[in-house]
C-alpha cells in the first residue's frame, strides 16, 4: 500500500509543470545598477535552452551562466546598467531536460539612480584633478539627476559656494571670486539628495588651483631665448614681458637698469631690444639659450670671446624698427616667429633645453604685501585678488604694451650678489656694472604675499641657478613670470 501511494505521488508530481522564479518582483524599483538576474527552475534545464530563451531589453552588455546543478542561472551585466531605466526580462517557452514544458513569461524592473556629480566645467572645458583656473573664474557643477537644491552644500576652499541653480535643477554655477590664489579644493558634501529622495552616497572632491595665466598667443621654442630689453623711461612700456618665464633686472650704467628676459615661448611681439652686458653673457651661459641683442660694446665683445655665449645681433629680415611712438634707439623689435626662425636657421646646433617650472608648496613666511627694491627705484605691491605682484618703478606702473594691462609677477626674488663697477666704458661714457653670477649669496623670495629668506648658488657654470630656502627646501620656480632683481 505504501509503495503504491508513493508511486502515485511521484506520478502526480511528474504531471506538474516546471516553474521559474526570479530574484525580483515584477515591477520592482530601485534595483542596483550592478545587480544580476537570477533564474531558479524547479527542475533541471540545460544552459543552451536557457540561453536561447532568455532576453533583456533595452539590451545591455552581459553574460548568462550556470550557478547550481542546472536549476539556477544568473545573468550578470559586464558594466553597470543605465540608471533610472526600466528593463524587461523575457523567457520564451522551453522544455526542461525531462521534457516538461516551462511556460514563457516576462518581468520588468527599474534601476535605481545614484545622484552624483558628472563634471565641473570651467571657461576652458571640463576640469580634472590638477587642472587650474583663473582667479574669479565661473564654474558649472553638473549632476546626473534633478537635485533638491536646499540639500546640496559645496565648499570652495574654506568658503561655502553660492550656487545658482538652472531651471531643471541638474546644474548649478558658482564663482571663485574672493578665493585666495593657490591650491584650491572643491568639495560636495555627502548627504544631499535628488528630487525623488535618493541620497548622494559620498563626498565628491576636485583638487584644482586658482592662479593667474597668461593666455596670449606664443610660439614654442626648442631652447630659451634671452632678449636684452632697455628699461629707461623712453622704452617703457615694453612689449612681451608678461610671456617671459624669468626676467633679470640689474643696473647697467648711469643708474639705469636693463632687463634680460628669458622666454621658452615667444609672444607675438617683443621689445624694444638693446645691447648686452657682462651679466647677460653669464645668464646666457647659465640658461643654455641664445642671447638676442642689438649689438655690444668692444668691452662686452672682448668678454664674450673669453667664454663664448651664442648671440644673435640685429639682422635684416628678423628684427625691425618700429614706428612712432617708439623712437631710436628704443625701437628695435622682434616677432615671436622670427625668434624661432633665428634659432632654427642660425643656431640649430644648440641642444634642446627646458627651464623647469613647478609651483612650490611653501610653509611659514612673513607677510609682505609691499616690497621696496631701492637700488632699482622699484616698489612691488601684492594683489590678493589675482595672487600676483605688480611693479612700479620711479612712480611708473608697469604694463605689457601688447596686452595693455598691468604686469602680473607670479614670484619676486631679490638676488644679492657681489657687484663691481668696472673702469671700462660702455661706449657712451658710462662705466659698466658687473655681477658675480657663479658664486652664491642671499635671496629674498616673495610669493603669494609672503616673504621667505634663503640662498642662491651656482652648482654648474652652464646650468640654471639653484635657490634654497633657509629651512633647506629647494625652491622651484612657478609657471608664469618670475622677476629677479639683481642687487648688492
Amino acid at each position: 500500500m505504501l509503495l503504491a501511494s508513493a508511486g502515485a505521488y511521484l506520478a502526480y508530481q511528474n504531471t506538474l509543470p516546471t516553474t521559474l522564479a526570479t530574484n525580483f518582483k515584477n515591477g520592482q524599483k530601485d534595483v542596483p545598477t550592478d545587480g544580476r538576474v537570477l533564474l531558479t527552475f524547479s527542475r533541471q534545464v540545460s544552459l543552451a535552452a536557457v540561453q536561447a530563451a532568455f532576453s533583456i531589453s533595452p539590451t545591455p552588455e552581459g553574460s548568462l551562466g550556470e550557478i547550481s546543478g542546472q536549476t539556477q542561472y544568473a545573468w550578470s551585466p559586464t558594466k553597470p546598467l543605465s540608471e533610472l531605466t526600466t528593463y524587461t526580462v523575457s523567457m520564451k517557452p522551453i522544455y526542461d531536460v525531462g521534457h516538461h514544458r516551462i511556460q514563457g513569461s516576462s518581468w520588468t524592473f527599474t534601476t535605481i539612480i545614484v545622484p552624483h556629480v558628472i563634471s565641473i566645467v570651467g571657461p576652458a572645458g571640463t576640469l580634472t584633478d590638477g587642472m587650474e583656473v583663473d582667479p574669479g573664474a565661473a564654474l558649472k557643477l553638473n549632476f546626473n539627476d534633478a537635485m533638491e537644491p536646499t540639500t546640496i552644500k559645496v565648499t570652495v576652499g574654506t568658503q561655502v559656494a553660492d550656487l545658482k541653480w538652472a531651471a531643471d535643477d541638474r546644474s548649478a554655477t558658482f564663482s571663485t571670486a574672493g578665493i585666495p590664489s593657490g591650491p584650491l579644493q572643491i568639495q560636495l558634501a555627502a548627504g544631499g539628495r535628488d528630487q525623488t529622495g535618493h541620497l548622494v552616497p559620498g563626498a565628491f572632491t576636485l583638487k584644482s588651483g586658482s592662479y593667474y595665466h597668461d593666455r596670449e598667443h606664443t610660439t614654442a621654442l626648442r631652447y630659451p631665448a634671452l632678449i636684452q630689453i632697455p628699461n629707461d623711461e623712453f622704452a617703457r612700456d615694453q612689449n612681451g614681458l608678461q610671456a617671459a618665464d624669468i626676467i633679470f633686472e640689474y643696473l647697467a650704467e648711469g643708474g639705469i637698469t636693463r632687463l634680460t628676459a628669458i622666454f621658452q615661448n615667444a609672444p607675438d611681439l617683443i621689445g624694444p631690444m638693446r645691447s648686452a652686458r657682462f651679466i647677460s653673457l653669464k645668464l646666457g651661459r647659465h640658461y643654455k639659450g641664445l642671447l638676442f641683442q642689438s649689438g655690444e660694446s668692444q668691452a662686452t665683445r672682448n668678454r664674450a670671446a673669453q667664454d663664448p655665449t651664442p648671440q644673435f645681433f640685429d639682422t635684416i629680415g628678423y628684427q625691425f624698427r618700429a614706428a612712432a611712438p617708439r623712437y631710436a634707439p628704443d625701437n628695435l623689435m622682434i616677432r615671436g616667429p622670427s625668434v624661432k626662425a633665428a634659432q632654427d636657421n642660425y643656431f640649430s646646433w644648440i641642444p634642446a633645453f627646458t627651464i623647469g617650472k613647478t609651483r612650490p608648496v611653501l610653509t611659514g613666511g612673513s607677510a609682505a604685501s609691499s616690497v621696496n627694491i631701492d637700488e632699482h627705484y622699484s616698489v612691488y605691491t601684492y594683489d590678493p585678488a589675482i595672487g600676483t605682484y605688480q611693479k612700479s618703478e620711479e612712480g611708473h606702473a608697469y604694463n605689457d604694451a601688447s596686452l595693455n594691462q598691468r604686469l602680473h609677477l607670479e614670484m619676486l626674488i631679490n638676488l644679492h650678489t657681489r657687484e663691481s663697477l668696472l673702469d671700462v666704458g660702455d661706449g657712451h661714457g658710462a662705466h659698466i656694472h658687473d655681477y658675480d653670477m657663479d658664486g652664491g649669496g642671499r635671496i629674498d623670495v616673495y610669493y603669494k604675499g609672503l616673504h621667505y629668506g634663503g640662498t642662491w648658488g651656482s652648482n654648474d657654470s652652464h646650468g640654471p641657478l639653484v635657490f634654497t630656502l633657509d629651512g633647506g627646501q629647494v625652491l622651484t620656480l612657478p609657471p608664469g613670470l618670475v622677476w629677479i632683481d639683481v642687487t648688492r
